[in-house]
Formats: C-alpha cells, sequence, structure tokens
C-alpha cells in the first residue's frame, strides 16, 4: 500500500474514519512513511476541530492544520455549509493543497466527506460531487467503505456502477461490520458475482469487525 488512498463511502457514517485511523496506527506500526488528510469536514467541536479531523490527529500525533484544509462549522453536506457560511470552496486550490501534502509522505491516506455522491461544491462556476473530486486525482486509488445494514447492497452496487462509470474501479471494499450484524460473509457471496460483471477486476472485499481485520489488505 503506497501513494494515495481515496478513501470514500455509501453514505455519511459509514465508517470511513473508523478504517483510516486504524489503516493509519497499523502502517505507523510496520514504519511506514504514511499519513491521513481530511481535507474538507464539516462540523467543529468546542475546540473548534472537527471530531474526525480530532481522530486522525490522535492517531498519526500530529496538528489539525496537517491533515484539513477546511471545516465547515454545521454538521451539514459542504455544498449547503458554504451556502451558509457564504464561504467559496475553490476545486483547484484543494487540489494544490492535497498534492502538496502528498509529497511529505510515501503514502497518504485522504478521507473523503459524506458518500461519494455527497454535493460537495455548488456555485455560479461549479457543481462538485465527491465523486467529481475523486475524478480529479487519477492517480488515487480507491477504497469504498460499506457499512453493513439494511440497504446496503443495492447502496454498494449503485455507487460501483457508478464508480464503472467513471472508469475508477475501487481497489478495495470494506464491508464495515463493526456493530457484528454478522451479514459480512453473506453480502460479500451475494455481491461478489454482480460486482464481477461491472468491474473487469473483482475488487478486494474484506469484512471488518475490528482493527486487525484490516491486516489483510496491506
Amino acid at each position: 500500500m503506497s501513494g494515495s488512498i481515496f478513501i470514500t463511502a455509501t453514505d455519511t457514517g459509514a465508517g470511513k474514519t473508523w478504517v483510516t485511523a486504524h489503516l493509519l496506527k497499523l502502517l505507523l506500526a510496520k514504519g511506514k512513511s504514511v499519513q491521513a488528510l481530511k481535507p474538507i469536514a464539516s462540523g467543529m467541536q468546542a475546540s473548534g476541530i472537527n471530531e474526525d479531523v480530532q481522530v486522525l490527529m490522535d492517531a498519526g500525533e500530529t496538528s489539525a492544520a496537517a491533515i484539513n484544509f477546511h471545516t465547515f462549522q454545521a454538521p451539514v453536506a459542504p455544498a449547503l455549509a458554504a451556502h451558509q457560511e457564504n464561504y467559496t470552496l475553490s476545486p483547484k486550490t484543494l487540489l494544490a493543497w492535497v498534492e502538496q501534502q502528498q509529497t511529505l509522505k510515501q503514502t497518504t491516506l485522504i478521507e473523503g466527506v459524506g458518500g461519494l455522491m455527497a454535493p460537495l461544491i455548488l456555485d455560479e462556476q461549479h457543481q462538485w460531487l465527491v465523486g467529481d473530486w475523486l475524478q480529479a486525482m487519477p492517480q488515487a486509488e480507491i477504497m469504498l467503505v460499506v457499512p453493513l445494514r439494511l440497504g446496503c447492497m443495492s447502496q454498494a452496487l449503485v455507487h460501483c456502477a457508478y464508480l464503472a462509470s467513471i472508469q475508477r474501479a475501487p481497489k478495495w471494499i470494506v464491508l464495515n461490520d463493526l456493530e457484528h450484524n454478522q451479514t459480512g460473509e453473506e453480502t460479500m457471496r451475494i455481491i461478489s458475482p454482480y460486482l464481477a460483471n461491472i468491474f473487469d477486476k473483482l475488487p478486494t472485499l474484506v469484512v471488518v469487525r475490528q482493527s486487525s481485520d484490516l491486516a489483510s489488505i496491506l
């Protein structure tokens, strides 16, 4: 695992931050040159730091400035938060910041915001989804996090169909079973034939119930 890995999801609250933080810890424990970024975040704690950013700070023992480009105060979709705060998010500036941060380490974990189809920017010049942000970073490998809950198979397949349509197949699909619903293996069995029809190469699927389960994809 090297270069840049964009960690996205089928929905908000899917477990992206948990996956990113524990991958960071595992790679650091192996002595790897690695960092985690949460460039865009929504919602601030009393400390003025986003909760997800704080988790990544704690995992990597680094500063918020090294992880986060911009945090919106309101815990809502970035496009809505930007409108409420009269803030214009520039794709060019965001991408330049990420590119600069990537030069600091051999491996960069980039956590997206919300789900893959979350509106990121909506103004007179740009209509940008998180998926468009992903498209603007063609060298980044993709990890798709799918929370194992009602409706997850449909969400997973819809998002994979979208990724296939933009020719950005995920290298890994993480089936998040942190709530121990015990449906991971059966979900994997059911969706795998469909994924084989969507992609030329089947992504690596892993069921995660604890941090050590992530070791299999390193």
